[in-house]
């Protein structure tokens, strides 16, 4: 079993006030020996953990943080906040590490996330004229090679 360096796992604990807890515990980061996407991501940020509160690391469509809040392991897809009365979870932003190109300056917090689905939008009326324009196109080209 992996043994989570001590400062990372209090420093967790604090951040969360998860001492004493499932959590306190090495799964948080690693599965076995390996880190999980949560320990990645937690790496990736520069060790900042309310960075990648709004990533959903492990990609069940829950929030690091709703994970956390919940006292589920966010780096494990399969231990997730229980779905009562058919409620869905929204989709969150699906990423493992923070973006590579956010300056000193910038908070990798202020990563917008979407709490709706958008609707793939129809092309509608926008479509008609080029539809029409490349059958008038086909329609002359086999009018010019019948010639």
């Amino acid at each position: 079993m992996a043994s989570a360096k001590p400062n990372f796992l209090t420093s967790f604990n604090q951040h969360y006030e998860t001492a004493g807890t499932r959590l306190d515990s090495c799964p948080t980061c690693h599965n076995g020996e390996a880190v999980n996407p949560y320990g990645r991501a937690y790496l990736g940020s520069g060790r900042n953990f309310a960075a990648i509160e709004n990533l959903d690391s492990d990609g069940d469509r829950f929030t690091n943080l709703v994970e956390i809040k919940a006292l589920n392991f966010p780096g494990n897809p399969d231990d997730h906040p229980q779905i009562t009365s058919g409620i869905v979870p929204e989709t969150p932003i699906n990423v493992t590490e923070p973006s590579d190109n956010v300056t000193p300056e910038q908070s990798t917090t202020e990563m917008p996330v979407s709490n709706t689905t958008e609707e793939q939008k129809s092309p509608g009326f926008a479509a008609i004229p080029m539809v029409v324009g490349l059958l008038a196109v086909v329609c002359l080209k086999r009018r010019y090679v019948r010639k």
